[in-house]
């Protein structure tokens, strides 16, 4: 029986193949570093619902017109 190896698109290094059966494409040191960015890109992301009220997640332009209103 043939083995298959899973290689990271962003640093060509070998992963487990289980992990790539979950749908992964990186290997984990990749996929953390790729979530850290992610994380700090969202933080930046929030406005106030209305005044004085709690903040909201902001994710796209159609939404961002439409906080506080």
């Amino acid at each position: 029986m043939r083995e298959f190896k899973a290689i990271c698109v962003e640093c060509w290094d070998e992963y487990p193949v289980a992990r790539k059966n979950l749908g992964y494409k990186t290997c984990l040191e990749c996929g953390e570093a790729n979530a850290r960015i992610e994380v700090q890109r969202r933080k930046k992301c929030m406005a106030p619902a209305y005044n004085k009220g709690a903040y909201q997640y902001v994710g796209s332009v159609a939404v961002a017109r439409s906080v506080g209103r």
